[in-house]
């Protein structure tokens, strides 16, 4: 599970508030930094990627909290306390970001891209685990960002549109950063395109995981991971 803190003139702003207990990496950076903290941008709303929105906002009162319109009632459902101090649409600054509207993992999915070194940051649109693919495609090693998926199409859709990303980065919600990433993007949409059943043994497994972790939607589980990103 990755977290992103983007450096700012004002600050930092972290993409996605992971698993509860990742304030603690996240109020230790930035006190180390000495810098603030000054706002939240989710990519979405499940529950691996707010975890710690309400225990981030109680320590640091004055931060913005933002998420895709689409994606305000999910908060609410997923347990979040926090009401969201802005809502996100196609073409919106945060900071030095661009929001591009990515919808299908969750209604109000959205990704946002550093114009200034071109990283893109693309939430579960993609998953990089244990190799890149649309999150409508399911894979039995990590399965979860699949049984998580509102739409699948529209899933691929977004996908789709984001190869017109001029990125130099794929930062994904789970999995290692890719550089030069359009070629492999591309793959990855163009299988989700194909649209070819999974194996009977991808279903069981996935199956299996679905029924232990009482997956419904979002909710992923595994390591947090806190990555700083500088301009390059």
């Amino acid at each position: 599970m990755n977290s992103y803190l983007i450096p700012e003139d004002d600050g930092f702003t972290l993409i996605d508030a992971g698993l509860p207990g990742l304030e603690r990496f996240v109020v230790s950076t930035i006190r180390q930094s000495g810098r603030p903290l000054r706002r939240i941008a989710l990519t979405h709303a499940h529950d691996d990627h707010i975890g710690a929105v309400d225990a981030l906002k109680a320590a640091l009162p004055g931060l913005e909290v933002l998420v895709g319109e689409g994606d305000v009632a999910l908060l609410a459902e997923r347990g979040s306390k926090t009401a969201p101090d802005r809502l996100l649409r196609a073409g919106d600054r945060v900071g030095s970001l661009s929001v591009i509207e990515t919808p299908g993992h969750s209604p109000g999915h959205v990704a946002y891209l550093d114009e200034r070194d071109g990283t893109l940051y693309a939430g579960d649109t993609f998953v990089n685990v244990p190799g890149l693919h649309v999150a409508s495609v399911l894979n039995a090693l990590f399965p979860l960002p699949t049984l998580g998926t509102h739409d699948p199409a529209q899933t691929t859709r977004s996908a789709r549109a984001l190869l017109d990303v001029p990125a130099r980065f794929l930062a994904p919600g789970h999995g290692p950063i890719i550089p030069d990433p359009l070629p492999a993007m591309r793959r990855a949409v163009e299988e989700a395109e194909a649209g070819r059943e999974p194996s009977a043994l991808t279903r069981r497994v996935s199956a299996l995981v679905g029924r232990l972790t009482g997956m419904t939607t979002g909710g992923a589980v595994g390591a947090k991971q806190i990555v700083t990103a500088s301009r390059k």
